[in-house]
């Protein structure tokens, strides 16, 4: 058992919607996990360092792949029913799919310390 706080936020996402509304955190958390159940396509995230500022794509070093660079954070559609975690230290985020939700969607953001 977790002895830090923690906190739940939803994240709705529009009928014919590709991306969600900012999601303020309210500060940066220790572990962010996303719940992607029901997405039926990619998931992948944009931050900014404001509510109100520019919203850029989520990348991740990938240090174990034979040309060492970075990726887009992505996760696939076949993930369903599961937490993953994502990079910490954002705090205002934008959850992005790759084909439009029919029949909207609320994921969650479990943040803890």
């Amino acid at each position: 058992m977790g002895l830090g706080i923690h906190s739940v936020y939803q994240v709705t996402m529009a009928s014919a919607a590709t991306l969600t509304p900012v999601v303020d955190l309210g500060r940066t958390w220790t572990k962010v996990y996303l719940d992607p159940t029901g997405a039926a396509s990619e998931v992948r995230l944009q931050a900014s360092v404001s509510a109100t500022g520019t919203f850029l794509q989520v990348y991740h070093p990938s240090i174990n792949s034979s040309t060492v660079g970075a990726n887009i954070f992505k996760i696939p559609s076949s993930v369903s029913g599961g937490l993953i975690e994502i990079p910490n230290g954002l705090r205002y985020i934008k959850v992005e799919t790759t084909s439009p939700i029919s029949n909207g969607l609320t994921m969650k953001l479990i943040c803890s310390d």
